[in-house]
């Protein structure tokens, strides 16, 4: 045999079988793992799932507000009255990052005797947000003042001692769908 009529065997040999070890690993491979992507993981306050809040009462000083859920995912003031969709977006958006935002610092109720917690403005919160799911009242918060750089805000649980820091976006959402309300 020539070298010719040697090359004529091998190639399509080689070809065939690199053709059929892909097939073989399409057909039994397992997909890639993007092991550099991090599952999520909800680590807010709100243990319930976003959607699943029905109804909320918004409040600062003497004046509330109550918001019920409607149909297609839109807000609606009680006992009756459409909300902007700004003001819908304001309150999702709040929903949301209670549910997904950690809390940046846990202060534990031992760390706060003795210490004069006014500053924390909560005594007098900036907005207070109570929510509600199917199953009826969820979670009370409350958020005080911003931390002297500005870049977290205090915020209390009712029945709960501690006091915890949050990114300050999350009481501005909220601040924000109260205002949009009190604009109407």
């Amino acid at each position: 045999m020539s070298v010719v009529s040697l090359s004529r065997l091998v190639m399509p040999s080689l070809a065939t079988l690199a053709s059929a070890y892909l097939v073989a690993m399409v057909v039994i491979g397992a997909q890639p793992v993007q092991r550099q992507l991090v599952k999520f993981e909800a680590k807010g306050v709100l243990q319930i799932e976003p959607q699943e809040v029905q109804r909320i009462t918004l409040g600062r000083g003497g004046r509330q507000v109550v918001l019920a859920r409607s149909g297609e995912g839109g807000w609606a003031l009680e006992p009756g009255g459409a909300v902007e969709l700004v003001v819908a977006t304001h309150l999702d958006t709040a929903v949301k990052m209670l549910h997904r935002s950690p809390p940046v610092r846990e202060i534990a109720s031992e760390d706060l005797s003795g210490v004069d917690t006014r500053p924390f403005g909560l005594e007098e919160p900036v907005i207070v947000a109570a929510l509600s799911g199917p199953g009826g009242h969820v979670l009370t918060v409350r958020f005080g003042a911003l931390n002297p750089e500005g870049f977290l805000q205090y915020m209390r649980i009712d029945g709960d001692p501690r006091v915890y820091l949050m990114s300050r976006f999350i009481g501005a959402e909220w601040t924000a769908a109260l205002e949009g309300v009190k604009a109407r």
